[in-house]
């Protein structure tokens, strides 16, 4: 007996432009409507001052935060609190230049709103070791307390920081005013809107 002859067969290719580019329109479609994740990375970091009480706790904090790079170029830092003024987590936002820093409030207010915080602290340092707010500093801080304010998120304090001492909004009454005014019905639907969407 001999051995089975298995037949081989040469594949047939086929090869449909119209289908080529039906999938080409596909994935055109799938990448219109793909939305990226925020994903907010916690690094485990030793610091004195977990909980913040004042402004001189915010600026010592802050300071730690910023180091020896507190008289070379700005940076901008937000510090993200619990109900129980406890710091979950601080965001390095940017590094600046020796006077300048940009800013950009949605990414602060986004991450604010992922990690859940109730309340908020900003800061930033002046190389130059002058404490005195510039009128940019005053419309920043107006912006991020509007911004956090449809989701009722405090902004306690904007904190500006040198090495040898620091300017406290909260101190000086500089934030009262900032993101008092009473929202409309239509900024009350859209808050609730982005809370729902914010909680699936």
């Amino acid at each position: 007996m001999g051995d089975y002859k298995i037949p081989t067969n040469t594949p047939l290719f086929v090869y449909d432009k119209d289908l080529d580019d039906l999938n080409k329109n596909i994935a055109d479609i799938e990448n219109e409507f793909r939305v990226k994740e925020i994903d907010i990375t916690f690094r485990e970091e030793r610091l004195i001052y977990s909980s913040i009480h004042s402004s001189a706790d915010a600026y010592n904090f802050v300071k730690e935060v910023i180091s020896d790079g507190i008289e070379v170029q700005e940076h901008f830092v937000v510090l993200y609190m619990n109900h129980a003024n406890k710091v979950i987590g601080y965001y390095k936002h940017t590094k600046g230049t020796i006077n300048s820093t940009q800013v950009d409030v949605e990414l602060i207010v986004a991450t604010g709103l992922k990690i859940l915080a109730k309340a908020v602290i900003i800061a930033h340092n002046h190389p130059s070791g002058i404490t005195k707010p510039s009128d940019a500093d005053k419309n920043i801080t107006k912006k991020i307390t509007a911004g956090f304010k449809y989701f009722d998120v405090a902004v306690l304090d904007h904190i500006i920081a040198t090495k040898s001492g620091y300017y406290s909004f909260a101190d000086e009454g500089e934030l009262s005013g900032f993101g008092s005014k009473e929202s409309t019905e239509l900024e009350q639907q859209l808050r609730n809107e982005i809370l729902i969407q914010l909680k699936k």
